[in-house]
């Protein structure tokens, strides 16, 4: 069985955040976006937060992963299961 929850959360400043850590990182931009699967305009998107709908979870984890980085996003702790 499977069970689908969606949640969206507003986290301020965070498309500031990726991009510093973008900057502090010795990767290129288009290593990073290779290493995560992004386009660069969907990339750029994100860091001005001009994203249309919401940044996935999964491509939260995956720039988490590439940057060597956490942002501290936990959208599981509410869960009562």
């Amino acid at each position: 069985m499977r069970i689908r929850q969606v949640k969206e959360i507003e986290i301020e400043g965070l498309g500031e955040r990726i991009k510093q850590a973008r900057l502090d990182s010795s990767k290129s931009l288009e290593q990073i976006c290779d290493e995560v699967g992004l386009s660069r305009t969907y990339w750029y998107d994100i860091e001005k937060e001009t994203l249309k709908g919401a940044l996935s979870i999964e491509n939260l984890r995956k720039i988490e992963e590439v940057l060597g980085v956490s942002f501290g996003v936990n959208l599981e702790e509410d869960c009562d299961i």
